[in-house]
């Protein structure tokens, strides 16, 4: 039985991208700060490392109920008993991913075109990331979607939408007025000087 899960402050954890801290450090803070769903992304160490990161954030994380996912690596998310994966563009097909993490995961997908949204099929696919909303270090290539944009394109969402790039406290509430089911962030958490207060920042935003 796949269990609920809330987009509305969703924690994107990049161990490369924590102020120099250890990144169970800053889960753990943002966890204590309520975010509602944890996501490691690691592009750049060897497969070994990031299984291991994954396991470890899972068995931390397991306390808070909090939803915890694993980024392009859907082997390694089944492997550790993580909640499930979120995929991109470039890696698996969602029927692949689907296969792999067995109907009870969460499966997200980044969408960032009509083409991309039009081809979710909400029985593989639980949520997609749309973005960037904003300017943002993460994804630089791609064209910033703004306000009227990103709410024109994800009216064609099958699923709930995450917005994601660039979203900070201080520019939030323009996402979620554009119709996102809930916020996801990088750095204005992992890189705040307390993760767990920039953490409820965004809860006090939510709740308003």
């Amino acid at each position: 039985m796949k269990q609920n899960f809330d987009l509305s402050i969703y924690f994107v954890a990049d161990p490369h991208a924590c102020a120099g801290r250890d990144i169970a450090q800053v889960v753990m803070a943002a966890a204590q700060g309520g975010v509602t769903m944890v996501q490691l992304r690691n592009k750049v160490d060897p497969r070994p490392l990031v299984a291991a990161q994954a396991a470890m954030l899972c068995e931390l994380l397991k306390p808070y109920k909090i939803p915890f996912l694993v980024n392009d690596y859907v082997e390694i998310a089944r492997d550790v008993g993580a909640d499930g994966a979120h995929i991109g563009q470039g890696d698996i097909p969602a029927s692949e991913a689907r296969k792999i993490l067995g109907p009870d995961a969460i499966l997200g997908l980044t969408a960032f075109t009509e083409e991309h949204i039009n081809a979710v099929d909400p029985a593989l696919v639980d949520y997609i990331g749309t973005g960037p909303f904003f300017p943002t270090q993460t994804d630089k290539g791609k064209p910033v979607l703004g306000a009227e944009r990103f709410a024109n394109l994800i009216k064609r969402a099958p699923v709930p939408v995450v917005g994601i790039g660039g979203i900070t406290p201080d520019n939030a509430a323009l996402v979620l007025q554009a119709g996102a089911d809930g916020v996801a962030m990088m750095r204005s958490v992992s890189e705040a000087d307390d993760p767990c207060e920039a953490a409820r920042k965004f809860v006090k935003l939510t709740e308003r």
